[in-house]
């Protein structure tokens, strides 16, 4: 009984064992081909020849798995590499429900790689959203502290973006050693052969170092347990993996690093990955965006600098400004801050992790084998239901079904076992028994 019961909370964990209902859909693609040849077909064979039709714009296809998003993608963000570690399954549904448009534009509905039709639970999204947009407002709050004058950048010319890349990240860590601290800073850098970009909550200077920090929202007014702060901190270990390399690229110097995984970013191997020309000008309007950041921020540049620019003379402007002192030393011990929701950035409290470069490169080695469609996706644990809670795929999710299904077989094997260990002993006695050849009413004067 005590294993029945055990079982039943267990099942209970995951949700009763309810069959998904598959929705069973004709060969629409091979329709759709067989339409096509016929219309190709009467086309090549008309007298008339009709006239052109005007193109219009269409969303692009909805991804149909997790590698087919990642295949779609030039650059990954840091996001993409380190959501799977809070759910798989969760990381998979949002991909197909194309979780990066506005609620009403999703589609109500998904169809998952093994054909199940899934239903969000809109409360749910809002609610999700309404946290999302929250955060946003406590980050801008902690980023106007550092940073009053809010920055717009224009990106016309393809360079653009990603010569501002290097200039900004160059300029954070000019800030951060100068003033104390810097907000919002980008990082790239290669993981695994593909190229990831992220943005730093905040660089802050400890002592000679510099400290790489990241600030969550919560909800509760509690720190979240060690287990669900996993994803966080594997986050900020991977954006200083990027910091160190992103610096040895650019100044062609070592960073003081116990991570032997990490290597310098190469910015020609860069534009090559983006198709950039290096020596192609920047736009004009970025070029005024530029000075009105050196007018307003704590940057190592002067207005002349900035005019006439390149990749190549932005590359070269954010060597100059790493290289101009002491070269840089990015500490080892990392940073969470836990901030409440509902203010405007006080911490709740702080946690201090040293970076595991191990850790990370066990923790990416298995991710990309799922983001490459080479393993499947594995749910949250036993230990961690609680993150289904707040789910938006709870009901339905095939993950909690298939754990839900697990645990209610094993519980009826364990029961069958015991059943027949019973029966054997049963069985065991009975032979025993018919060993004395006493009738039965004698049995009684044995004694044993």
């Amino acid at each position: 009984m005590a294993r029945q019961a055990r079982a039943l909370r267990q099942s209970t964990l995951w949700g009763a064992p309810e069959v998904v209902q598959v929705q069973v859909r004709k060969s629409a693609r091979v329709a759709r081909r067989s339409a096509c040849a016929s219309a190709e077909h009467m086309r090549e064979h008309s007298t008339l020849a009709s006239p052109p039709r005007k193109r219009t714009w269409r969303p692009p296809t909805p991804p149909r798995s997790i590698s087919d998003h990642i295949e779609r993608k030039r650059v990954l963000s840091v996001t993409d590499l380190v959501s799977p570690s809070w759910c798989e399954y969760a990381y998979l549904y949002n991909i197909l429900a194309q979780s990066h448009l506005p609620l009403l534009q999703r589609p109500t509905s998904i169809t998952t790689p093994q054909g199940n039709v899934l239903t969000p639970s809109w409360a749910q999204l809002v609610a999700r959203d309404e946290i999302l947009a929250q955060g946003v407002k406590v980050h801008e709050a902690i980023e106007r502290e550092v940073q009053p004058v809010e920055l717009t950048f224009r990106f016309v010319a393809p360079a653009d973006r990603w010569a501002l890349l290097l200039l900004q990240f160059a300029a954070g860590i000019h800030a951060a050693r100068t003033t104390g601290r810097a907000r919002e800073v980008p990082v790239l850098g290669y993981v695994h052969g593909r190229l990831v970009r992220g943005i730093i909550d905040e660089l802050r200077r400890e002592g000679p170092a510099v400290l790489v920090s990241d600030t969550k929202t919560r909800r509760s007014l509690r720190l979240p347990p060690e287990l669900d702060q996993l994803q966080a901190r594997l986050q900020v270990m991977l954006y200083k993996r990027l910091v160190d390399s992103l610096y040895a690229g650019i100044t062609g110097t070592a960073v003081d690093t116990d991570d032997v995984y990490d290597e310098p970013v190469s910015i020609p191997a860069v534009c090559d990955t983006l198709q950039l020309d290096l020596e192609a000008p920047l736009s004009d309007e970025l070029h005024e965006d530029l000075k009105t950041m050196v007018r307003t921020s704590a940057t190592p540049w002067t207005l002349d600098e900035m005019t006439g620019l390149t990749m190549r003379a932005a590359f070269h402007l954010a060597r100059s400004a790493l290289t101009e002192r002491s070269e840089v030393r990015i500490s080892q011990q990392l940073e969470l801050v836990y901030v409440h929701r509902d203010t405007q950035g006080d911490p709740l409290g702080v946690s201090h992790f040293d970076m595991d470069s191990q850790l990370l490169q066990n923790y990416l080695d298995r991710v990309f084998l799922l983001l490459d469609g080479d393993r499947a996706p594995e749910g949250v644990g036993v230990q961690a239901t609680r993150r289904c809670e707040s789910c938006a795929w709870r009901d339905g999710c095939e993950w909690r079904e298939t754990q839900a299904r697990a645990v209610v077989a094993k519980a009826a094997e364990q029961y069958k076992q015991k059943k027949d260990t019973a029966h054997l002993a049963a069985t065991a006695d009975d032979a025993l028994w018919n060993e004395f050849d006493i009738p039965e009413h004698h049995l009684c004067l044995l004694e044993w």
